[in-house]
């Protein structure tokens, strides 16, 4: 019965969502729409000099890309669109990415739908695991890190191999779209993907595991799959990493963002062959992934 509530709450997920406003579905149903926000893409930045290199500097590497600095040269024409109602003018349409923590957690939990509905699809697992008569165990705790190590693994060699493979399939289009589009913006997956994939994940578990010890290992790959979704979005945004982190955890989760913002800075605007990693950036090292940024840049020059 329990699961069959945690099912209903998914399929009213999905329902939701298809009444719920979202930019690539808004640009499909409406034409107007479509025109402005295929003209915002035309005129995307141009990033002159996003290799530039900094110095060692407090929370962050030596060596690593900084902020960009990018221009975004929208050019706002003065023509109008022939042919629609009332002569409407063209107007260039620009995604408002968020500059601050508060706008980005609003954003991510409030403003889509994904990422709460994967919150509450965690805590009905949580819920129905305690309400379980038997007791946490050791072997069932190792298998709840096993998952999340196992999301890591999973995440790495999903980007390197298949989002950046050298065979052409939907997930690469989308993924090659994705970096397309300027650095800065908001970067979500839709609620049906996000869904689909825990459950999915879940039935696996299901087929493999007992029952108490699959709702732990789904609590723990559905929250590793959370953090990442997290990340990838608010590396994305204009928050920059706190210049001053005070408290005992505050450092290391500063420390953490700004390699990861790096990190994945230079797999965008250096060279998208390298850094892979996100969740971890010590995957890259394991992988060996992780170049120095100076000898990729300058290996680019010389090619150029």
């Amino acid at each position: 019965m329990k699961m069959r509530s945690i099912a209903a709450l998914s399929a009213a997920a999905v329902s939701i969502f298809c009444a719920a406003p979202n930019t690539e579905f808004v640009e499909a149903f409406s034409p107007a729409f479509s025109f402005h926000l295929h003209t915002s893409m035309q005129h995307n930045c141009r990033i002159g000099t996003a290799l530039g290199l900094l110095q060692g500097q407090s929370g962050t590497m030596p060596g690593t890309v900084d902020i960009i600095r990018a221009k975004h040269e929208i050019a706002s024409k003065g023509g109008i669109l022939t042919g629609q109602p009332d002569q409407i003018s063209e107007a260039v349409f620009e995604e408002s990415v968020p500059s601050t923590w508060t706008q980005a957690l609003h954003r991510f939990f409030i403003g889509e739908v994904g990422p709460p509905l994967v919150v509450l699809s965690i805590s009905g697992f949580i819920f129905t695991r305690l309400q379980l008569p038997i007791q946490l165990s050791v072997s069932e705790l190792t298998i709840f890190a096993l998952s999340i190590f196992v999301w890591w693994i999973q995440e790495y060699c999903f980007h390197r191999i298949l989002l950046h493979s050298h065979f052409n399939w939907m997930g690469k289009s989308i993924h090659q779209t994705h970096h397309s589009k300027k650095y800065f913006h908001v970067s979500i997956d839709p609620p049906e993907l996000l869904l689909g994939w825990l459950f999915a994940a879940h039935l696996i578990l299901k087929s493999m595991l007992p029952w108490h010890v699959c709702l732990s290992a789904t609590v723990g790959y559905a929250l590793a799959g959370l953090v990442y979704e997290w990340s990838h979005y608010i590396v994305h945004t204009k928050v920059k990493p706190p210049s001053q982190p005070s408290g005992l955890i505050s450092p290391i989760l500063s420390k953490l963002f700004s390699q990861m913002r790096d990190n994945h800075i230079r797999h965008h605007l250096v060279d998208d062959q390298y850094w892979y990693a996100f969740s971890v950036p010590a995957m890259d090292d394991l992988f060996q992934t992780n170049p120095d940024v100076r000898e990729v840049v300058q290996k680019k020059k010389k090619e150029k």
